[in-house]
């Protein structure tokens, strides 16, 4: 259906001949200006299949798009509704004292126009490219991402790039050079051979050489990191080694001590228990036949009772002390606080400097008071009589006495710098 609609259009649009007459305007100067676009279009046709071949036929040959709004003249060629506009506007603009006729851009038939919208709506043509749009849901061709739906049909020579013809007639492109996309894929594809064997060859040995030569710092920084960690590693893990040895040490004398302690006083804390057995015993036993009414039995209690009350009378009570000083070794545990492992806290991180180190500047050197004598000496021996000598000694003692108040105040400051100093540096180290 739509294949017959596209032909009766065809038909129509082919009803009259393209004879240009002589004269230029404003629409004929368009449509010669987008011939060669329409040509570019139609060498591009050859390869496309039928849905493509329908394209050319729906086309405006204005502005090189589907047709928008399409208004059919009366000489049966059809247009797009902004097309004309332009078209009519430039003619307005062009000869404002004396109208000029319409001429239809195709046949160059004049056309007597009250307006664009005067025109009759093409609704066959229109309800064609519709239903074309709607059928043709994924284009082989790509789009154009400014104007939606149209084909990149186009290559464009001077921005090296594909357009639609919208972007070739009415786009940032109007005054461009235009090619083919058969001519521009030869074109490209030479071009692309030519870069591709400047690109194989671009830098490849350099970036090689350059890698390898990184890669090589690379693995020996790390070589020489690694093998400084395994030592920092077997340093502490033999410290700890030393310091869980010498631990075990001291705590299974402990554990030593305790079983001595516990061999001395358990025997003792053994037998006073058994006393106090023997105790609750025969309490037990009294409680039991003080209230006997039956002599018989009440002597027969009466005799065992007395018995346990002379064994318990005859056991003698082990001493509340027990020597234990052969066992208790002196240790003293008070005076740990005191041992450091000195080495190990200088030790210095790798991403640290040499905060800790300090240079204390000396306040004055002797080559300095040297030279100063060895002035004075030599302005004197120049001096006449006596009377310059004491003049210039009172001179030169005002200004001596000057510079040794100015240096009390310097040696004051420095020898308040290095207690400063001092200070600090005992307490980094704890030295006391």
């Amino acid at each position: 259906m739509v294949t017959a609609w596209c032909h009766n259009v065809q038909e129509q649009q082919q009803r009259c001949t393209c004879a240009p007459s002589e004269g230029s305007g404003t629409g004929h100067n368009q449509v010669d200006n987008n011939r060669g676009v329409v040509e570019l279009r139609q060498k591009s046709a050859g390869q496309l299949d039928m849905m493509e071949l329908l394209e050319e036929d729906l086309t405006c040959p204005i502005c090189c798009s589907l047709f928008d709004d399409p208004r059919v003249l009366p000489c049966s060629h059809n247009f797009c509704r902004k097309c004309l506009e332009g078209i009519l506007e430039g003619n307005v603009r062009n000869v404002l004292w004396r109208p000029s006729p319409f001429k239809c851009p195709t046949c160059r038939k004049e056309t007597p126009v009250a307006g664009v919208n005067s025109l009759q709506v093409n609704y066959s043509l229109k309800g064609i490219v519709e239903k074309y749009n709607k059928i043709k849901v994924t284009p082989k061709m790509p789009v154009c991402k400014v104007h939606s739906g149209q084909p990149l049909n186009i290559f464009c020579r001077t921005d090296m790039q594909l357009i639609c013809g919208v972007c070739a007639t009415r786009g940032d492109h109007t005054k461009h050079v235009f090619c083919s996309i058969e001519e521009a894929y030869s074109q490209e594809k030479r071009a692309f051979e030519t870069l591709f064997q400047g690109f194989e060859t671009w830098r490849c040995g350099d970036a090689l050489s350059r890698l390898d030569t990184l890669e090589t710092s690379k693995r020996k920084a790390l070589q020489m990191l690694t093998k400084d960690s395994d030592k920092v590693k077997e340093f502490f893990e033999k410290l700890q080694h030393t310091l869980e040895q010498k631990r075990n040490e001291i705590l299974s004398d402990f554990e030593t001590m305790k079983l001595a302690v516990m061999q001395a006083y358990d025997p003792e804390i053994n037998k006073l228990n058994t006393i106090l057995q023997e105790q609750r015993m025969a309490f037990n036993i009294a409680e039991a036949f003080k209230d006997v009414s039956e002599p018989i039995v009440f002597l027969q209690q009466m005799q065992e009772f007395r018995e346990k009350i002379k064994v318990l009378k005859e056991t003698p009570l082990p001493c509340s002390t027990v020597d234990i000083s052969p066992t208790m070794k002196s240790f003293d545990t008070s005076q740990w606080n005191g041992i450091k492992l000195v080495d190990v806290d200088k030790l210095s991180l790798p991403q640290e400097n040499n905060a800790g180190k300090f240079k204390i500047s000396s306040v004055f050197s002797r080559r300095f008071i040297l030279n100063c004598l060895i002035f004075f000496t030599i302005i004197l021996s120049y001096l006449a009589d006596n009377v310059e000598i004491a003049d210039h000694a009172v001179f030169y003692w005002e200004q001596m006495t000057d510079g040794a108040s100015l240096l009390r105040e310097k040696c004051k400051n420095y020898t308040l710098v290095v207690l400063d100093n001092v200070a600090e540096f005992v307490c980094k180290y704890k030295l006391l």
